[in-house]
Protein backbone atom coordinates (compact mmCIF):
# COMPACT_ATOMS: atom_id res chain seq x y z
CA UNK A 1 0.00 0.00 0.00
CA UNK A 2 1.58 3.49 -1.13
CA UNK A 3 2.10 6.45 1.17
CA UNK A 4 -1.24 8.28 0.21
CA UNK A 5 -3.37 4.90 0.16
CA UNK A 6 -2.15 4.21 3.84
CA UNK A 7 -2.76 7.86 4.52
CA UNK A 8 -6.49 7.85 3.43
CA UNK A 9 -6.62 4.29 5.23
CA UNK A 10 -5.53 5.80 8.56
CA UNK A 11 -8.27 9.18 7.87
CA UNK A 12 -10.64 6.37 7.08
CA UNK A 13 -10.56 4.62 10.07
CA UNK A 14 -10.36 7.95 12.28
CA UNK A 15 -13.23 8.85 10.64
CA UNK A 16 -15.39 5.72 10.73
CA UNK A 17 -15.43 5.95 7.08
CA UNK A 18 -15.32 2.63 5.06
CA UNK A 19 -12.26 1.21 4.06
CA UNK A 20 -12.89 0.56 0.19
CA UNK A 21 -12.34 2.95 -2.49
CA UNK A 22 -15.25 5.24 -2.20
CA UNK A 23 -17.54 5.64 -5.43
CA UNK A 24 -16.99 8.70 -7.03
CA UNK A 25 -19.90 8.51 -8.76
CA UNK A 26 -21.56 11.55 -6.61
CA UNK A 27 -18.70 13.55 -8.89
CA UNK A 28 -20.51 14.57 -11.81
CA UNK A 29 -23.42 15.69 -10.11
CA UNK A 30 -21.98 17.87 -7.22
CA UNK A 31 -19.69 19.64 -10.17
CA UNK A 32 -22.48 20.82 -11.91
CA UNK A 33 -23.97 21.56 -8.71
CA UNK A 34 -21.04 23.92 -7.46
CA UNK A 35 -20.29 25.08 -10.54
CA UNK A 36 -21.99 28.26 -10.10
CA UNK A 37 -20.42 29.38 -7.23
CA UNK A 38 -16.72 28.31 -7.22
CA UNK A 39 -13.67 29.18 -9.95
CA UNK A 40 -10.49 27.83 -10.56
CA UNK A 41 -7.42 29.62 -11.84
CA UNK A 42 -4.65 27.00 -13.31
CA UNK A 43 -2.44 30.44 -14.31
CA UNK A 44 -2.21 30.61 -9.86
CA UNK A 45 -3.68 27.40 -8.70
CA UNK A 46 -6.28 28.83 -7.12
CA UNK A 47 -9.47 27.21 -5.89
CA UNK A 48 -12.44 30.60 -5.84
CA UNK A 49 -15.51 30.35 -3.72
CA UNK A 50 -16.68 33.20 -4.89
CA UNK A 51 -16.51 35.87 -4.17
CA UNK A 52 -13.27 35.94 -2.22
CA UNK A 53 -12.39 32.78 -0.75
CA UNK A 54 -9.45 30.74 -2.46
CA UNK A 55 -7.80 27.50 -1.38
CA UNK A 56 -4.53 26.92 -3.13
CA UNK A 57 -4.15 23.72 -5.30
CA UNK A 58 -1.23 21.87 -6.59
CA UNK A 59 -1.05 22.29 -10.24
CA UNK A 60 -2.21 18.94 -11.01
CA UNK A 61 -5.48 19.41 -8.92
CA UNK A 62 -6.48 22.88 -10.77
CA UNK A 63 -6.49 20.78 -13.77
CA UNK A 64 -8.62 18.42 -12.47
CA UNK A 65 -11.47 20.42 -11.25
CA UNK A 66 -10.68 22.87 -14.79
CA UNK A 67 -11.39 20.04 -16.48
CA UNK A 68 -14.66 18.88 -14.44
CA UNK A 69 -15.77 22.45 -14.90
CA UNK A 70 -15.20 22.84 -18.28
CA UNK A 71 -18.00 19.61 -18.98
CA UNK A 72 -15.72 16.61 -18.25
CA UNK A 73 -16.65 13.47 -16.48
CA UNK A 74 -15.11 11.95 -13.55
CA UNK A 75 -14.96 8.53 -15.14
CA UNK A 76 -13.25 10.04 -18.33
CA UNK A 77 -10.12 10.79 -15.81
CA UNK A 78 -10.31 7.25 -14.32
CA UNK A 79 -10.34 5.76 -17.03
CA UNK A 80 -6.92 7.09 -18.18
CA UNK A 81 -5.61 6.81 -14.83
CA UNK A 82 -6.11 3.08 -15.86
CA UNK A 83 -5.01 0.26 -13.09
CA UNK A 84 -2.79 2.76 -10.98
CA UNK A 85 -4.78 2.13 -8.05
CA UNK A 86 -2.35 4.16 -5.92
CA UNK A 87 -3.25 7.67 -8.56
CA UNK A 88 -6.79 6.47 -8.03
CA UNK A 89 -6.64 6.77 -4.14
CA UNK A 90 -4.92 10.05 -4.66
CA UNK A 91 -7.97 11.31 -6.96
CA UNK A 92 -10.48 10.15 -4.33
CA UNK A 93 -8.39 11.78 -1.55
CA UNK A 94 -8.43 14.73 -3.47
CA UNK A 95 -11.65 15.38 -4.11
CA UNK A 96 -12.91 14.27 -1.22
CA UNK A 97 -10.92 17.21 0.17
CA UNK A 98 -12.49 19.92 -2.54
CA UNK A 99 -16.09 18.71 -1.29
CA UNK A 100 -15.13 19.13 2.29
CA UNK A 101 -14.06 22.58 1.63
CA UNK A 102 -16.75 23.52 -0.14
CA UNK A 103 -18.73 22.77 2.70
CA UNK A 104 -16.60 24.16 5.24
CA UNK A 105 -16.04 20.67 6.30
CA UNK A 106 -12.52 20.60 5.65
CA UNK A 107 -10.28 23.44 7.10
CA UNK A 108 -5.90 23.79 7.96
CA UNK A 109 -7.13 22.40 11.37
CA UNK A 110 -9.13 19.25 10.30
CA UNK A 111 -6.67 17.06 9.76
CA UNK A 112 -7.88 15.68 6.04
CA UNK A 113 -4.41 14.07 4.51
CA UNK A 114 -5.41 15.80 1.18
CA UNK A 115 -4.78 19.05 2.98
CA UNK A 116 -0.85 20.18 3.06
CA UNK A 117 -0.65 23.15 5.81
CA UNK A 118 2.15 25.21 4.69
CA UNK A 119 2.98 28.78 6.22
CA UNK A 120 1.33 31.55 4.96
CA UNK A 121 2.79 33.32 1.96
CA UNK A 122 1.85 36.90 1.44
CA UNK A 123 1.91 36.40 -1.97
CA UNK A 124 -0.39 33.54 -2.41
CA UNK A 125 -1.98 34.32 -6.06
CA UNK A 126 -0.39 36.08 -9.13
CA UNK A 127 -3.89 37.76 -10.07
CA UNK A 128 -6.65 39.32 -8.48
CA UNK A 129 -9.40 37.74 -6.89
CA UNK A 130 -12.13 40.13 -6.38
CA UNK A 131 -12.84 43.39 -8.32
CA UNK A 132 -14.90 46.50 -8.01
CA UNK A 133 -15.71 48.78 -10.49
CA UNK A 134 -17.24 52.57 -9.40
CA UNK A 135 -19.24 53.41 -12.07
CA UNK A 136 -19.95 57.04 -10.83
CA UNK A 137 -18.61 59.26 -8.19
CA UNK A 138 -22.19 61.17 -7.61
CA UNK A 139 -24.34 60.39 -5.10
CA UNK A 140 -27.50 61.45 -3.51
CA UNK A 141 -26.05 61.21 0.01
CA UNK A 142 -23.05 63.32 1.75
CA UNK A 143 -21.38 61.06 3.92
CA UNK A 144 -19.37 62.45 6.58
CA UNK A 145 -16.75 59.64 5.62
CA UNK A 146 -17.01 58.90 1.80
CA UNK A 147 -13.64 58.19 0.41
CA UNK A 148 -15.02 59.30 -2.48
CA UNK A 149 -15.51 62.90 -1.19
CA UNK A 150 -18.74 62.91 -2.72
CA UNK A 151 -20.71 66.22 -3.49
CA UNK A 152 -17.34 67.86 -1.41
CA UNK A 153 -14.51 69.62 -2.55
CA UNK A 154 -12.36 66.42 -1.90
CA UNK A 155 -14.20 64.56 -5.17
CA UNK A 156 -11.39 62.69 -6.54
CA UNK A 157 -12.40 62.34 -10.08
CA UNK A 158 -15.02 64.63 -11.56
CA UNK A 159 -17.44 62.91 -13.12
CA UNK A 160 -17.72 64.34 -16.34
CA UNK A 161 -14.61 62.35 -16.89
CA UNK A 162 -16.45 59.19 -16.07
CA UNK A 163 -16.25 55.93 -18.60
CA UNK A 164 -19.17 55.30 -21.41
CA UNK A 165 -21.05 52.28 -21.07
CA UNK A 166 -18.71 50.38 -23.67
CA UNK A 167 -15.46 51.79 -21.80
CA UNK A 168 -17.27 49.80 -18.95
CA UNK A 169 -17.28 46.79 -20.72
CA UNK A 170 -14.16 47.12 -22.38
CA UNK A 171 -13.14 47.20 -18.80
CA UNK A 172 -15.72 44.13 -17.70
CA UNK A 173 -13.90 42.27 -20.64
CA UNK A 174 -10.56 42.93 -19.10
CA UNK A 175 -11.51 41.63 -15.52
CA UNK A 176 -12.47 38.65 -17.19
CA UNK A 177 -10.44 37.79 -19.61
CA UNK A 178 -7.53 39.01 -18.67
CA UNK A 179 -7.14 39.16 -15.13
CA UNK A 180 -9.45 35.72 -14.64
CA UNK A 181 -11.25 37.74 -12.14
CA UNK A 182 -14.74 35.66 -11.42
CA UNK A 183 -16.19 38.25 -9.24
CA UNK A 184 -17.04 42.12 -9.62
CA UNK A 185 -18.91 44.47 -7.61
CA UNK A 186 -20.70 47.59 -8.82
CA UNK A 187 -20.16 50.56 -6.75
CA UNK A 188 -20.04 54.58 -6.12
CA UNK A 189 -20.94 57.01 -5.50
CA UNK A 190 -24.10 55.66 -5.35
CA UNK A 191 -24.37 52.90 -8.26
CA UNK A 192 -27.82 53.23 -8.51
CA UNK A 193 -27.53 56.57 -10.08
CA UNK A 194 -26.13 55.06 -13.45
CA UNK A 195 -29.27 54.25 -15.59
CA UNK A 196 -27.32 51.30 -17.15
CA UNK A 197 -26.20 49.52 -13.97
CA UNK A 198 -28.93 46.62 -15.18
CA UNK A 199 -27.40 46.53 -18.59
CA UNK A 200 -24.10 46.58 -16.77
CA UNK A 201 -24.85 43.72 -14.14
CA UNK A 202 -26.25 41.71 -17.81
CA UNK A 203 -23.06 41.73 -19.45
CA UNK A 204 -20.90 41.10 -16.92
CA UNK A 205 -23.30 38.23 -15.56
CA UNK A 206 -22.92 37.06 -19.31
CA UNK A 207 -19.02 36.96 -19.25
CA UNK A 208 -19.65 34.99 -16.17
CA UNK A 209 -18.54 36.73 -13.25
CA UNK A 210 -20.81 36.52 -9.64
CA UNK A 211 -21.74 40.35 -9.51
CA UNK A 212 -22.47 42.05 -6.42
CA UNK A 213 -23.68 45.72 -5.60
CA UNK A 214 -22.94 48.26 -2.93
CA UNK A 215 -25.46 50.53 -2.19
CA UNK A 216 -26.46 53.05 0.20
CA UNK A 217 -30.45 51.90 -1.33
CA UNK A 218 -32.18 54.48 -1.40
CA UNK A 219 -33.26 54.89 -4.36
CA UNK A 220 -34.19 50.95 -4.32
CA UNK A 221 -37.57 50.03 -4.55
CA UNK A 222 -39.77 46.96 -5.58
CA UNK A 223 -39.33 47.87 -9.58
CA UNK A 224 -36.01 48.79 -9.31
CA UNK A 225 -35.32 45.47 -7.35
CA UNK A 226 -36.69 43.31 -9.67
CA UNK A 227 -35.06 44.82 -12.40
CA UNK A 228 -31.56 44.57 -11.15
CA UNK A 229 -32.74 40.60 -10.30
CA UNK A 230 -33.70 39.74 -13.61
CA UNK A 231 -30.22 41.50 -15.06
CA UNK A 232 -28.89 38.99 -13.23
CA UNK A 233 -27.30 40.57 -9.56
CA UNK A 234 -26.35 38.18 -7.46
CA UNK A 235 -25.81 39.97 -4.46
CA UNK A 236 -25.98 43.42 -2.74
CA UNK A 237 -24.39 45.10 0.02
CA UNK A 238 -26.34 47.76 1.56
CA UNK A 239 -24.63 50.81 3.76
CA UNK A 240 -26.35 50.56 7.34
CA UNK A 241 -24.56 53.65 9.28
CA UNK A 242 -26.84 53.30 12.60
CA UNK A 243 -29.84 51.58 14.36
CA UNK A 244 -32.27 54.95 14.48
CA UNK A 245 -33.04 57.11 12.30
CA UNK A 246 -31.81 60.06 13.99
CA UNK A 247 -27.61 58.17 13.65
CA UNK A 248 -28.00 56.87 10.55
CA UNK A 249 -29.57 60.56 8.63
CA UNK A 250 -26.55 62.26 10.94
CA UNK A 251 -23.87 59.99 9.18
CA UNK A 252 -25.75 60.11 5.55
CA UNK A 253 -26.53 63.71 5.77
CA UNK A 254 -29.80 62.39 4.05
CA UNK A 255 -32.88 63.27 5.29
CA UNK A 256 -35.35 59.98 5.88
CA UNK A 257 -32.41 58.27 4.11
CA UNK A 258 -33.00 55.23 7.19
CA UNK A 259 -36.25 54.83 6.40
CA UNK A 260 -35.47 53.90 2.52
CA UNK A 261 -32.36 51.57 3.37
CA UNK A 262 -34.37 49.59 5.46
CA UNK A 263 -36.87 49.13 3.02
CA UNK A 264 -34.24 48.15 0.68
CA UNK A 265 -33.13 45.58 2.09
CA UNK A 266 -37.05 43.91 2.21
CA UNK A 267 -37.39 44.86 -1.76
CA UNK A 268 -33.67 42.98 -2.60
CA UNK A 269 -34.60 39.83 -0.13
CA UNK A 270 -37.56 39.52 -1.87
CA UNK A 271 -36.75 39.36 -5.21
CA UNK A 272 -33.72 36.85 -4.32
CA UNK A 273 -31.22 38.57 -4.12
CA UNK A 274 -28.71 37.96 -1.11
CA UNK A 275 -28.13 40.98 1.00
CA UNK A 276 -26.13 41.85 3.86
CA UNK A 277 -25.75 45.10 5.42
CA UNK A 278 -22.18 46.85 5.87
CA UNK A 279 -21.25 49.74 8.51
CA UNK A 280 -18.52 51.87 8.70
CA UNK A 281 -17.46 52.41 12.54
CA UNK A 282 -17.18 55.78 12.89
CA UNK A 283 -17.01 58.52 16.56
CA UNK A 284 -20.91 59.20 15.69
CA UNK A 285 -22.04 55.95 15.38
CA UNK A 286 -19.66 54.54 17.76
CA UNK A 287 -21.84 53.62 20.57
CA UNK A 288 -24.91 51.79 18.85
CA UNK A 289 -22.46 49.49 17.48
CA UNK A 290 -22.90 46.60 20.15
CA UNK A 291 -26.78 46.88 18.96
CA UNK A 292 -26.14 46.10 15.83
CA UNK A 293 -26.26 42.47 15.63
CA UNK A 294 -29.94 42.75 17.24
CA UNK A 295 -31.20 45.29 14.84
CA UNK A 296 -30.18 43.13 11.89
CA UNK A 297 -31.30 39.98 13.17
CA UNK A 298 -34.95 41.21 14.73
CA UNK A 299 -35.78 44.08 12.28
CA UNK A 300 -34.29 43.08 8.82
CA UNK A 301 -34.13 40.16 9.38
CA UNK A 302 -30.66 38.91 8.38
CA UNK A 303 -27.94 35.88 9.22
CA UNK A 304 -24.93 38.35 8.61
CA UNK A 305 -23.78 41.80 8.68
CA UNK A 306 -20.49 43.55 7.80
CA UNK A 307 -18.23 46.45 9.21
CA UNK A 308 -15.43 48.06 8.39
CA UNK A 309 -13.33 50.87 10.41
CA UNK A 310 -13.60 54.40 8.60
CA UNK A 311 -10.79 55.17 6.42
CA UNK A 312 -9.60 59.06 7.11
CA UNK A 313 -9.53 59.66 3.68
CA UNK A 314 -12.04 61.69 0.94
CA UNK A 315 -15.09 63.63 3.25
CA UNK A 316 -13.41 62.33 6.45
CA UNK A 317 -9.87 64.21 6.00
CA UNK A 318 -11.82 67.19 7.09
CA UNK A 319 -12.97 65.23 9.88
CA UNK A 320 -10.40 63.44 11.58
CA UNK A 321 -12.29 63.75 14.60
CA UNK A 322 -14.48 60.57 13.59
CA UNK A 323 -12.03 58.12 13.29
CA UNK A 324 -11.78 55.29 16.17
CA UNK A 325 -7.93 54.70 16.30
CA UNK A 326 -6.68 51.27 16.09
CA UNK A 327 -5.74 51.45 19.67
CA UNK A 328 -9.22 51.46 21.08
CA UNK A 329 -11.21 49.21 18.31
CA UNK A 330 -10.71 45.93 20.01
CA UNK A 331 -12.70 46.13 22.90
CA UNK A 332 -15.92 47.43 21.17
CA UNK A 333 -15.15 44.72 17.65
CA UNK A 334 -15.53 42.24 20.96
CA UNK A 335 -18.39 43.43 22.30
CA UNK A 336 -19.87 43.35 19.21
CA UNK A 337 -18.81 40.09 18.34
CA UNK A 338 -20.21 38.46 21.66
CA UNK A 339 -23.95 40.46 20.69
CA UNK A 340 -23.51 38.54 16.96
CA UNK A 341 -22.25 35.07 18.82
CA UNK A 342 -25.65 35.41 20.91
CA UNK A 343 -27.87 35.59 18.36
CA UNK A 344 -26.28 33.21 16.13
CA UNK A 345 -25.22 36.01 13.48
CA UNK A 346 -22.19 35.88 11.17
CA UNK A 347 -20.47 38.98 11.60
CA UNK A 348 -17.56 40.06 8.83
CA UNK A 349 -15.38 42.18 9.43
CA UNK A 350 -13.05 43.92 7.05
CA UNK A 351 -10.70 46.17 8.12
CA UNK A 352 -6.48 45.38 8.55
CA UNK A 353 -5.24 46.04 11.97
CA UNK A 354 -1.81 46.15 13.69
CA UNK A 355 -1.76 42.94 15.59
CA UNK A 356 0.50 44.02 17.91
CA UNK A 357 -2.64 46.54 18.66
CA UNK A 358 -5.34 44.56 18.26
CA UNK A 359 -5.00 40.51 16.65
CA UNK A 360 -8.88 39.15 15.14
CA UNK A 361 -7.57 36.22 14.09
CA UNK A 362 -8.06 34.66 18.10
CA UNK A 363 -11.37 36.74 18.26
CA UNK A 364 -12.71 34.85 15.38
CA UNK A 365 -12.97 38.00 13.42
CA UNK A 366 -10.29 36.08 10.97
CA UNK A 367 -6.76 37.64 9.25
CA UNK A 368 -7.46 40.66 7.23
CA UNK A 369 -4.43 42.09 5.34
CA UNK A 370 -3.75 45.63 3.21
CA UNK A 371 -5.66 44.74 0.38
CA UNK A 372 -4.27 47.69 -2.02
CA UNK A 373 -3.16 46.30 -5.23
CA UNK A 374 -3.33 42.59 -3.05
CA UNK A 375 -6.15 40.23 -4.44
CA UNK A 376 -8.52 43.25 -5.24
CA UNK A 377 -8.61 45.15 -8.27
CA UNK A 378 -9.96 48.54 -8.03
CA UNK A 379 -11.29 50.44 -10.63
CA UNK A 380 -12.60 54.44 -10.77
CA UNK A 381 -15.04 56.08 -12.89
CA UNK A 382 -12.45 57.25 -15.51
CA UNK A 383 -10.81 53.50 -15.86
CA UNK A 384 -8.08 54.44 -13.18
CA UNK A 385 -6.59 51.32 -11.54
CA UNK A 386 -6.38 52.30 -7.88
CA UNK A 387 -4.97 50.80 -5.08
CA UNK A 388 -8.41 50.15 -3.02
CA UNK A 389 -11.39 52.30 -3.42
CA UNK A 390 -10.88 54.74 -0.71
CA UNK A 391 -7.17 55.53 -2.00
CA UNK A 392 -6.39 58.50 -3.88
CA UNK A 393 -3.94 57.51 -6.35
CA UNK A 394 -3.52 55.13 -9.69
CA UNK A 395 -1.68 53.01 -10.90
CA UNK A 396 -2.57 52.83 -14.18
CA UNK A 397 -5.58 53.01 -16.48
CA UNK A 398 -7.71 49.95 -18.40
CA UNK A 399 -8.83 52.43 -21.14
CA UNK A 400 -5.19 52.85 -21.85
CA UNK A 401 -3.32 49.43 -20.53
CA UNK A 402 -3.80 45.72 -20.38
CA UNK A 403 -4.55 44.22 -16.51
CA UNK A 404 -1.44 42.12 -16.51
CA UNK A 405 0.95 45.13 -17.48
CA UNK A 406 -0.68 47.41 -14.71
CA UNK A 407 -0.66 44.47 -11.86
CA UNK A 408 2.71 43.81 -12.80
CA UNK A 409 4.13 47.23 -12.83
CA UNK A 410 6.42 48.99 -9.92
CA UNK A 411 3.56 51.07 -8.66
CA UNK A 412 1.12 47.78 -7.69
CA UNK A 413 4.17 46.06 -6.62
CA UNK A 414 5.03 48.80 -4.08
CA UNK A 415 1.71 48.57 -2.74
CA UNK A 416 1.75 44.42 -2.83
CA UNK A 417 5.08 44.66 -1.10
CA UNK A 418 3.75 46.88 1.79
CA UNK A 419 6.28 49.95 1.10
CA UNK A 420 4.33 52.22 3.13
CA UNK A 421 4.44 50.23 6.39
CA UNK A 422 6.90 51.76 9.15
CA UNK A 423 10.17 50.40 8.44
CA UNK A 424 10.07 48.55 11.96
CA UNK A 425 6.94 46.65 11.06
CA UNK A 426 8.78 44.96 7.97
CA UNK A 427 10.50 42.57 10.93
CA UNK A 428 7.79 41.84 12.66
CA UNK A 429 6.87 38.22 12.20
CA UNK A 430 3.24 38.84 12.04
CA UNK A 431 4.10 41.16 8.88
CA UNK A 432 3.20 38.59 6.69
CA UNK A 433 -0.21 38.34 7.92
CA UNK A 434 -1.78 41.83 9.07
CA UNK A 435 1.36 44.26 6.69
CA UNK A 436 1.44 46.65 8.94
CA UNK A 437 -2.23 47.74 8.74
CA UNK A 438 -3.72 50.54 6.60
CA UNK A 439 -1.23 52.82 5.10
CA UNK A 440 -3.96 55.91 4.62
CA UNK A 441 -4.89 56.01 8.53
CA UNK A 442 -0.95 55.96 8.97
CA UNK A 443 -1.27 58.91 6.41
CA UNK A 444 -3.55 60.75 8.15
CA UNK A 445 -3.08 60.09 11.75
CA UNK A 446 0.89 59.37 12.30
CA UNK A 447 2.66 56.17 13.32
CA UNK A 448 2.17 57.72 16.92
CA UNK A 449 0.20 54.50 18.07
CA UNK A 450 2.95 51.94 17.21
CA UNK A 451 5.47 54.22 18.53
CA UNK A 452 3.92 54.46 21.69
CA UNK A 453 3.26 50.90 21.79
CA UNK A 454 6.19 49.08 20.60
CA UNK A 455 8.89 51.77 21.27
CA UNK A 456 9.40 52.42 17.37
CA UNK A 457 11.64 55.00 15.98
CA UNK A 458 10.18 57.73 15.52
CA UNK A 459 8.99 57.74 11.09
CA UNK A 460 6.81 59.47 8.50
CA UNK A 461 4.13 58.11 7.00
CA UNK A 462 4.22 58.02 3.41
CA UNK A 463 0.57 57.67 1.49
CA UNK A 464 2.20 57.27 -1.85
CA UNK A 465 4.47 55.56 -4.10
CA UNK A 466 6.69 57.00 -6.77
CA UNK A 467 6.26 56.25 -10.17
CA UNK A 468 9.74 53.96 -10.17
CA UNK A 469 7.70 52.30 -6.97
CA UNK A 470 10.05 53.72 -4.59
CA UNK A 471 8.39 55.04 -1.20
CA UNK A 472 7.84 58.77 -1.78
CA UNK A 473 6.77 61.92 0.37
Amino acid sequence: MGGIAKALARWRSRRGVPQETPDLGWVDEFIRNVAPYIFVRTEDNLLIKRPNQAQKLNAQGAQILRYLLDGGTVNEIVEGLGADSERLEQLALFLHGVRGFLEGRVTAESGHPGVEVKPFDRHFSTLPILSEVAITYKCNLRCVFCYAGCNCTTQPVNDDKVMTVAQIRQVLDKLWHQGKVPSVSFTGGEPTLHKQLPELIAYAKGLGMRVNLITNGTRIDAALAKRLADAGLDSAQVSLEGVTPEIHDLVTQGQASFHKTVAAVGHLKTVGIRVHTNTTINRLNLQQMPGMPRFVKEVLGNSRFSMNLLVPTGSAVVHPDLVVRYAEIGEWLRRIKAAADALELEFLWYSPTPMCLFNPVPEGLGNHGCSACDGLVSVAPNGAVIPCASYDDSVGNLLQDDLVTIWNGPRARAYRDKALAHPQCRSCEQFDICNGACPLYWREMGFGELEVRNGFRPAVARGYVSPAGEEAL
